[in-house]
């Protein structure tokens, strides 16, 4: 999705907060707490997948008698009807883009750490001159390290929700997973997006973590749409998503399942070698690629797949899991994380070892034969990834606690 926004997003954005934030706000019987969110993932505008499942958090608190505000880098649309406060930024640099699993040089070191500093000393400014009761930062790095350092010179307890870049990226390496230890050691309350991620948190940090879930709900009425015979991935297009290694598994059945086709939903670097990886593997005419879809559309074509894959070698529980649920779409996963557990143990499709284009072709052919149906275990596992689970483990956790 692109960054920034015009009238057209601003219009967008406006309509998506004033439906999902503008709701009337539970008492939780005490006075009500307020809450910073630090986060670099605020979406700019209703399809923006990055950070979607915030605005539901917010409002799962506010349900529950939290002010919640965010101070965040992301531009972000000004409309007076929109009844959630944004402050920022983080931090801005040339250059300087995170997430990104290259940043290994020196130069790339030392331009992130100013940056830092600057988004440091920034939320310091912002915190001595706005009264908050909390501070929770959405991701050990960048936000996590900002929040600590800030909230130490103002004595404010803090909060640090892991995501899984905070440790398939950002913690193994040698500089920047000092720094998120540190932060770690230094936060009130942990949470992370996985059980296996809290696990590994807990390792890092010899810290207690909880499981805290990340989901996006679709607000839209789901109707009854006859499967087809289609697979379909939706993700990032980089080598971590797994994206090559599905090409690799369709390749080998296509004779087999002939009258299948693999949708490919979603945008990345490695867009122009996916390309030549269809090409070469001669899959022209079976694979499509389409490009960053408005949540309509993406709905629509989770109803019609026959199974959702996701080959990641290292998410935990991605958000298009959550998605795949709400539209009872059976899915092909890797042992990445919780995926393998979550979809064994709740019996929403089959499981293939990562990084192993044979076994994932296997999975895809013993769902093509089974006769599944998930909207049962579906619904149960919704009720437990849902954003007011989360936002209650988070009261129970942390706020709870400052009482």
């Amino acid at each position: 999705m692109r960054r920034g926004a015009d009238t057209a997003e601003d219009k967008t954005m406006a309509d998506t907060l004033r439906h999902s934030l503008t709701r009337p706000k539970a008492s939780v019987g005490k006075a009500a707490k307020r809450l910073l969110l630090v986060t670099e993932l605020l979406p700019i505008s209703a399809d923006d997948f990055r950070g979607a499942w915030i605005l539901d958090f917010v409002e799962a608190l506010r349900k529950r008698g939290v002010e919640t505000e965010v101070f965040t880098s992301t531009v972000q649309p000004h409309d007076d009807s929109i009844d959630l406060p944004v402050f920022g930024s983080i931090c801005h640099a040339p250059g300087v883009v995170f997430g990104d699993a290259t940043a290994a040089s020196l130069t790339s070191y030392f331009r992130i750490r100013e940056c830092l500093q600057t988004g440091s000393r920034t939320l310091t400014a912002h915190l001595q001159e706005h009264g908050y009761d909390y501070v929770l930062a959405l991701g050990a790095f960048p936000a996590g390290w900002i929040t600590a350092s800030a909230t130490e010179v103002n004595n404010i307890p803090f909060s640090v929700w892991l995501l899984g870049p905070d440790i398939n990226i950002w913690a193994r390496k040698f500089l920047y997973g000092r720094m998120v230890r540190r932060t770690l050691r230094r936060a009130k309350a942990l949470f992370a997006d996985g059980d296996k991620l809290c696990e590994i948190t807990t390792g890092i940090s010899d810290r207690e973590c909880n499981f805290m879930p990340t989901l996006r709900r679709f607000h839209y009425k789901m109707l009854p749409i006859l499967r087809e015979e289609v697979f379909l991935f939706v993700g990032a297009l980089e080598t971590h998503k797994g994206i090559f290694d599905l090409l690799r598994a369709f390749a080998r059945i296509k004779q087999d399942i002939w009258d299948y086709r693999l949708l490919v939903i979603g945008s990345g670097s490695k867009a122009d070698k996916v390309q030549r990886s269809i090409n070469s593997l001669k899959l022209r005419g079976k694979v499509h690629l389409l490009g960053n879809l408005p949540n309509d559309e993406l709905i629509n074509y989770l109803q019609r797949a026959r199974a959702l894959i996701i080959p990641s070698h290292v998410d935990s529980i991605p958000l298009v899991f959550g998605e795949a649920l709400q539209t009872a779409t059976p899915m092909v996963v890797t042992d990445a994380g919780d995926l393998g557990t979550l979809v064994h143990d709740n019996k929403l499709g089959f499981v293939a070892r990562r990084k192993s284009p044979a076994s994932l072709a296997d999975a895809m052919v013993r769902l093509i034969v089974s006769d599944l149906d998930i909207r049962a275990n579906a619904k149960h596992l919704i009720q437990r990834l849902s954003p007011d689970n989360a936002a209650q483990t988070f009261l129970d956790n942390a706020l709870s606690r400052d009482d």
